[in-house]
């Protein structure tokens, strides 16, 4: 991926650590030139041509390693701000469109959230590394090409005491990637906590409660768990680095006096002992390095790993070989035929035995308890996920049949925990069907009918202002705001079925009063799909639908469903009462 996008920078690299792989070797056999030459031509006021320039060889050995270094930094700093760039893109991307299904599986939410703490980071470490270790496989070679023709043993001596420091640190990696894995959970919920203190909302009221000391307290509980792990790891692999340490410097010290014996017996000159003694020193240096990274590499190939599984998630939902569009420019009649719906992983039906048909252009409310499956309904409507059992009929296609994008484009979904978009006024009301842009006009239709026009002109840049406070100049909506903004954002996208899940429940009476005369006037062909606990609210429904422990238990228009007098007539009649 990396080689295909950024070649040239590539090429680059890896001349550079070629470079500077090679240059301790050529700088530890000037100095040894130049060692052996001092030697014979000590008390002789003559400088050789030879001596000069092993001299330059010298300099330039010593110049060149920083040169080298500045252009590797400022390389692997460009690649690394293209892999940043890159990999935050695939992510976010990945995350739009992955099924929202996936999004509620406690073990896809593990993987996604290692992902989103390690994923970038661990790429690019992981990517510059490879570098790093070419340096080190280099180095080595070189290293190993001079020891094995001074003394083939001693090299096979150094190779095996080094040889456990990868083990270690292979050993390592594993633990603290199935530390991350094992404990993904406790992460989660510290997480959770944490974001109190950064959503301001939530901080406001842990201030209020006085809960920001206890929150702090199962902050540092869980903490201690998650690390509790990683500090026994640790000490565990500081005990084995000091014996392979132990071990390996013991090899050194052998290899150093063998070869200090050598020139005792004039078996060696100074200046080749100085030149092997570096070639010692960068094998052991080059070979430990090469092991450590290596085993770090391993760490981060794990990490890796999960950002390509995240990207490789396959989808939840059948798409059809050959899907169906969604007829434009006539109302939708739109029917659950016999509809059961369970949770992954939960063992009570969400929906049951649902069968209900909305006719084009109907205003539909659906009432009932916390729990009692309306939000679920619309979830399949929007194809979130698919009925465990019957089927949902769209102008008479299987919703599993239609193409996914056309059906979407024919809703407008306002959830009761909706999108606040820190934009300008236009733009957050815009953002309903960006496809258009901020067509001026139009943005002013949606919040005329979204309840919005009046206290945006009262803003002092009116369309223009921007929203949240965190940025200059802008300025924090109240909550009721936000919502008939979420509400003239639907109205901009102009759907064929507009869902609507507790619209006024943030909103004054007047507001409420006014915005269903928008629903109302708006065209025959739409259709309103209305949830809510207010029965002012639904009450002007062409038809209400009861919906009980995932069953439908009535359904009727206002009137009949008072001469029933069953469940939807009682509760009218408590929240009247409540009003009189």
């Amino acid at each position: 991926m990396v080689w295909r996008e950024q070649r040239v920078i590539v090429v680059a690299l890896g001349g550079m650590f070629l470079l500077a792989a090679t240059t301790p070797a050529l700088r530890a056999g000037a100095i040894g030139l130049l060692l052996n030459e001092l030697v014979m031509i000590a008390g002789h006021s003559e400088v050789s041509t030879r001596f000069s320039l092993i001299v330059a060889l010298v300099v330039a050995t010593n110049v060149l390693p920083p040169l080298l270094l500045a252009i590797q930094t400022y390389l692997s700093q460009m690649l690394l701000f293209h892999l940043e760039k890159q990999l935050e893109m695939l992510i976010v991307e990945k995350k739009g469109e992955i099924d929202v299904a996936v999004h509620e599986q406690p073990s896809q939410n593990d993987l996604i959230n290692r992902v989103q703490e390690n994923g970038v980071f661990r790429v690019q470490w992981f990517i510059n590394r490879q570098f790093v270790i070419l340096q080190n496989v280099v180095e080595v070679i070189v290293a190993s090409v001079i020891l094995a023709i001074a003394n083939w043993w001693m090299f096979v001596l150094l190779l095996v005491v080094t040889l456990p420091e990868l083990i270690t640190e292979i050993r390592y990696g594993r633990m603290v990637w199935s530390i991350h894995v094992g404990r993904a959970e406790i992460r989660r919920r510290f997480l959770e906590l944490r974001s109190h203190f950064f959503h301001l909302p939530s901080l406001l009221e842990l201030k209020l409660l006085h809960n920001a000391g206890a929150f702090a307290g199962q902050m540092r509980r869980l903490f201690g768990v998650f690390l509790a792990e990683e500090r026994h790891g640790e000490r565990r692999k500081l005990g084995r680095q000091l014996v392979c340490l132990v071990l390996s410097q013991a090899g050194v010290a052998a290899a150093t006096c063998w070869f200090l014996l050598r020139v005792v017996h004039g078996e060696l000159a100074i200046g080749t002992l100085a030149f092997l003694l570096a070639s010692i020193g960068s094998f052991r240096l080059a070979l430990s390095s090469l092991f450590t990274n290596l085993g770090r590499q391993y760490q981060d190939s794990l990490f890796v790993a999960d950002v390509f599984t995240f990207l490789d998630i396959a989808p939840v939902l059948t798409r059809p070989a050959a899907p169906r569009r969604v007829a434009s420019g006539r109302a939708l009649p739109i029917a659950f035929e016999r509809v059961g719906f369970r949770y992954p992983g939960s063992s009570r039906d969400a929906l049951r035995d649902i069968s209900l048909e909305i006719r084009p252009g109907e205003r539909l409310a659906i009432v009932g308890a916390n729990g009692s499956g309306k939000t679920t309904l619309v979830k399949l409507l929007c194809r979130f996920y698919d009925p465990d059992r019957g089927r949902i009929v769209i102008d008479g296609n299987d919703l599993r049949d239609l193409d996914l994008t056309s059906w979407s484009g024919k809703l407008g979904v306002l959830f009761q925990e909706y999108a606040n978009y820190r934009f300008s006024a236009g733009e957050a009301i815009a953002t309903g069907r960006l496809e258009l842009g901020a067509d001026p006009e139009r943005v002013r239709l949606a919040a005329t009918q979204g309840e919005a026009h009046a206290f945006i002109t009262e803003w002092p840049r009116g369309y223009e202002q921007l929203l949240g406070k965190e940025f200059a100049g802008g300025i924090e909506p109240s909550i009721g705001q936000w919502q008939r903004l979420a509400l003239a954002r639907l109205f901009y996208r102009d759907p064929q079925v507009l869902v609507l899940d507790e619209p006024t429940a943030s909103i004054d009476p007047e507001a409420e009063a006014k915005l269903f005369r928008q629903l109302g006037s708006l065209p025959a062909d739409r259709t309103v799909i209305l949830i809510s606990h207010r029965f002012s609210t639904v009450r002007h429904a062409d038809r209400i639908c009861i919906l009980e422990g995932g069953r439908i238990a009535e359904l009727g228009s206002h009137d009949e469903l008072l001469r029933r007098g069953e469940t939807y007539a009682h509760l009218f009649e408590l929240q009247a009462r409540g009003y009189r």
